[in-house]
């Protein structure tokens, strides 16, 4: 890895671990700015360092930096309510930054579509997480009715301007930074 790149997935490592602290209370798992960050890392970084610096973000958060939503930490994050979005996020991460990664002048629509199936791919992982925790972490059984209401329903209006914001801003920096030499053509 260059040091070029490990400053930039280092950079999405410090973006998500402060994003992790501007949240918006509204029930188990709270409303962050951590999938903007993921979009714009997968957009910026690519599928390889987009899921590395997660990866990075994940691994502090497990040995139990407060580096999670609300300034937790620990390896129980990942079996708890979020545990299922945390590891969504990888792959979200690694999913977006492929497709963006190779369509390097693509339209708005075009790169809002990709942000979209990623946090699709986000919803359906972190869902079955949440469920699982409240069945089997938490013995608290759950309908998928009521999951999807807690878990996916409050944040799809949020996470879609996210998904907007991030298609806006990732192609405009993306550009700066290929002009600036700062990230390679991966074509």
């Amino acid at each position: 890895m260059k040091i070029r790149e490990m400053l930039l997935a280092g950079t999405f490592v410090t973006m998500m671990i402060i994003s992790a602290y501007i949240i918006v209370p509204i029930g188990p798992v709270p409303i962050t700015m951590q999938p903007l960050v993921v979009l714009l890392a997968s957009m910026l970084l690519g599928s390889r360092l987009s899921a590395v610096s997660i990866c990075v973000w994940v691994m502090l958060g497990c040995v139990g930096l407060p580096v999670f939503n609300q300034g937790q930490g620990g390896a129980v994050m990942l079996v708890g309510p979020t545990g299922g979005f945390i590891i969504a996020f990888i792959i979200t991460a690694w999913l977006v930054g492929y497709l963006t990664e190779r369509d390097l002048e693509a339209s708005y629509l075009k790169n809002l579509m990709y942000m979209c199936v990623g946090m699709l791919v986000c919803y359906a992982i972190g869902l079955i997480g949440f469920k699982l925790s409240f069945q089997y972490f938490l013995q608290k059984p759950m309908s998928w009715d009521n999951a999807i209401l807690l878990a996916v329903a409050p944040f799809l209006p949020f996470d879609i301007i996210k998904a907007a914001a991030a298609a806006l801003i990732g192609a405009k920096v993306r550009k700066a930074l290929l002009l600036a030499g700062l990230l390679e053509r991966t074509k």
